[in-house]
Formats: C-alpha cells, sequence, structure tokens
C-alpha cells in the first residue's frame, strides 16, 4: 500500500502539469499569424512575380536585341517596346485610345455583371426557368459573338456602343453561367435544417443559398474580366477606329511593331491589375473558399 501511495505523485504530476498549464506557456511556441505575417506572404508572392517577369525579360532582351536571333520586325526586343511606349505618352496618341477602351470595357462589363448575377441566381434555383431558357441560353452561348459585331454596328451605329455590346455578351454567359452553378451545389440538407427552424424561402435565399453561391460569382467574374478584354481587343480590331485594339490594328499595319506590343503589354497589365483586385476582394468577402489553405 505504502509503495502505490509512493509512486501515484509521479504518474499524475505530468498530467496535471500538462493539464494545469497556463494558455500563455501553451502558445509560446507558436509564432502568432497576424496582419504582419499576411503582409510578408503578400510581398514574398509579390517579389516572385517581380523576379519571374524580369528573368523572361531579360533573357528576351538578350536573344532578340543582343543576339537577334530573329528578326526584330516580327518579335521586337522589350528595349523597342518600351521606346514605343514612351513616343505614345510622350505624344499623347495613347491617351484617347486608352480612354475610349475604359470607357466601352467598364460599361460592357457592368452590364454582364448587373445582369448576369440575378439571371444567373434565378436559372440556379428555378427548375421551371431553367427548363424554359437553358436551351436558348446554351445555344447563345454557343454562338461565336464575334461574328455579332457587322451586325452590333448596324443596331447601334458607330462609335463605342458596338463594342460595349461584344464585351458585354463575351463577359456575360462567365458570369451567368457560373452563378447559375453555385444553388445548384448548395447541400440539401442545409435548405431542409432551414425550413425545419422556421426559415422561409426568402430566407433560406438569403442565409444559406447566397453564400454558399457567392464563390461561384466570384470566379464567373475573374473568368469574365479575361474574356472581356479579349472580346474588347476582337471588336476594336474588326470594327472601330477608336480604342487599344485599334492603335493596335494602326502600328501593325505601319510596321511599328514595338508601339504594338507596348499596347499588347497595357491590354494584359490592365487585365491583370483586374483580376487581381477582384482576387483581393474574393479573399475578403469570401475566406472560407479562397484563402491559401482552401
Amino acid at each position: 500500500m505504502s509503495s502505490t501511495t509512493e509512486h501515484s505523485p509521479q504518474v499524475t504530476e505530468p498530467a496535471t502539469a500538462v493539464v494545469g498549464a497556463s494558455p500563455e506557456k501553451i502558445t509560446l511556441d507558436r509564432p502568432p499569424k497576424g496582419p504582419w505575417h499576411t503582409r510578408v506572404k503578400g510581398w514574398h508572392r509579390l517579389l516572385i512575380i517581380v523576379v519571374e517577369f524580369t528573368l523572361i525579360f531579360a533573357l528576351w532582351q538578350y536573344l532578340v536585341g543582343t543576339l537577334e536571333i530573329t528578326n526584330p520586325i516580327f518579335l521586337p526586343p522589350p528595349s523597342r517596346i518600351w521606346n514605343g511606349f514612351f513616343d505614345m505618352v510622350s505624344s499623347g496618341e495613347l491617351w484617347p485610345h486608352l480612354r475610349r477602351s475604359a470607357y466601352s470595357y467598364t460599361v460592357g462589363y457592368s452590364l454582364a455583371v448587373i445582369v448576369g448575377i440575378p439571371l444567373g441566381l434565378l436559372l440556379g434555383t428555378s427548375v421551371v426557368a431553367y427548363r424554359l431558357t437553358g436551351p436558348l441560353i446554351w445555344s447563345l452561348y454557343a454562338t461565336p459573338w464575334i461574328a455579332l459585331m457587322p451586325m452590333a454596328t448596324i443596331w447601334f451605329g458607330f462609335g463605342a456602343a458596338p463594342v460595349m455590346f461584344i464585351v458585354f455578351l463575351a463577359a456575360f454567359f462567365p458570369v451567368m453561367l457560373n452563378t447559375a452553378a453555385g444553388p445548384q451545389t448548395v447541400d440539401r440538407s442545409l435548405i431542409r435544417s432551414a425550413t425545419v427552424f422556421g426559415a422561409g424561402s426568402l430566407t433560406v435565399f438569403r442565409k444559406v443559398i447566397l453564400p454558399a453561391s457567392l464563390p461561384f460569382i466570384l470566379i464567373g467574374m475573374r473568368l469574365a474580366i479575361v474574356i472581356g478584354m479579349i472580346g474588347l481587343m476582337v471588336a476594336e480590331i474588326v470594327g472601330s477606329t477608336v480604342g487599344l485594339g485599334a492603335l493596335i490594328k494602326l502600328k501593325s499595319a505601319t510596321f511599328k511593331i514595338g508601339s504594338a506590343f507596348s499596347v499588347i503589354v497595357i491590354a494584359v497589365t490592365l487585365t491583370m491589375i483586374f483580376g487581381t483586385a477582384l482576387k483581393a476582394l474574393a479573399e475578403k468577402v469570401a475566406p472560407w473558399h479562397f484563402s491559401d489553405k482552401a
């Protein structure tokens, strides 16, 4: 009996030491991940992107500008692209085209989001609406929208309106179809649980369906940024005299390939900026889906 009582403190002492340890001692081994940690990760990703692009442009300049493995008429080096960009900026030639493209793209993309999200939610939540309009929508989605550019000019006249229409068509379907896919992925047990607890149809939509569909909406908006920019460039190249696409056509026709490539770089840069900004917004609005762990 005495031996048992002598050994009992040795068995229980480590357990009580672990259980009774203060929270401060337990959390000292794990450094906190606060805003500073997030900023470091953001700067780390940005640094990787800068290094990658620097290496690509340095290799490009060496192969094309120094070794001249290709004719600069067909593929200019980055130095000539920069010179073309500087010439257009200093002469003021770039700004009217940039303003027209920004206006056409903003209006067309905004209309696609404003119309596409409500219609997508309607199609995703209503079986009747999907069966009535689904075949028509998929038929329109399969239509090559750039083929409508001549008719859009007849419908809306010359100017920015036909380009806005093409941007709207290009961006509308990614937004609408991705939004419609969101409500269809909601777990039906969540809807039944909300209904059991007395939630009405509007409450179920606002508390269950809409939060579950939010990641799909944001993904559709990000896809629409890229496809809408492609629609803008093609529409301006085909049927406009003002805009970044028209400027690419003009510079290519006069063999100023460095300036034409600089306009392409501007379009790519703007697309990346818009996509990155929307990604940052998505991480704030729906962190459970767009976080690094997810």
